[in-house]
């Protein structure tokens, strides 16, 4: 549900032949790409799932003014979305669906550059203020490139709020691609049908790396 190739994002390494051969070893059955500020070929994912029986669907990672969004059912980037609630008309408006991305991420570093200050602290009700959580339809609980704290505050938040949650690696190479994944009830073969599952609650958050 969030991964990254180096067509559209350039932190990334990961080719779209080793997301697929990386992504059949692990045992998925088919990934979303995700790149940042912008839209997958759709025509790409479409041939190289066929060549190599693989399933591939178009989202996106949006940087907003309120942190990081993942959006499925919007095919491409359109101006004024890096304002969440903007972003939140658009996707309304092509009747896709967005789930924050990595929400508390960074949410105990040190701060002021000083290691031996005490660590921030930040409470479920704290954090399920954020205007963030207000906006999205759901939270990403397990990403694999995200600590455990953070991630099990989204997890908290989710259940105090109500709202689901997905797991994504957010792999930009081949190191801890599938670490994290969402299993869906049943199988999808479009960025819609992905989009219906997920509106109707038919999915879950693994955190394989445990």
């Amino acid at each position: 549900m969030h991964v990254h190739t180096n067509v559209g994002s350039y932190d990334s390494n990961l080719s779209p032949l080793e997301l697929i051969q990386k992504g059949k070893a692990c045992g998925l059955d088919g990934v979303v790409v995700t790149e940042h500020d912008r839209g997958w070929d759709i025509d790409l994912a479409r041939q190289l799932g066929r060549e190599h029986d693989f399933l591939i669907l178009c989202g996106m990672e949006v940087s907003t003014d309120l942190g990081h969004i993942l959006v499925y059912g919007l095919s491409e980037y359109v101006s004024g979305i890096i304002y969440a609630e903007t972003l939140r008309k658009v996707v309304d408006n092509v009747g896709g669906i967005m789930f924050a991305a990595h929400p508390f991420r960074k949410a105990f570093v040190q701060t002021n550059g000083r290691w031996d200050a005490p660590k921030p602290t930040l409470t479920v009700q704290e954090a399920a203020d954020r205007a963030l959580v207000q906006l999205v339809d759901g939270l990403e609980v397990y990403n694999g490139a995200t600590g455990e704290r953070e991630n099990g505050l989204a997890v908290a938040v989710g259940d105090y709020v109500g709202l689901r949650g997905i797991g994504g690696s957010d792999a930009h190479s081949e190191l801890g691609l599938g670490c994290c994944v969402t299993a869906l009830a049943r199988r999808v073969r479009t960025e819609a049908e992905l989009v219906e599952e997920l509106r109707a609650g038919r999915f879950r958050a693994v955190n394989r790396l445990r």
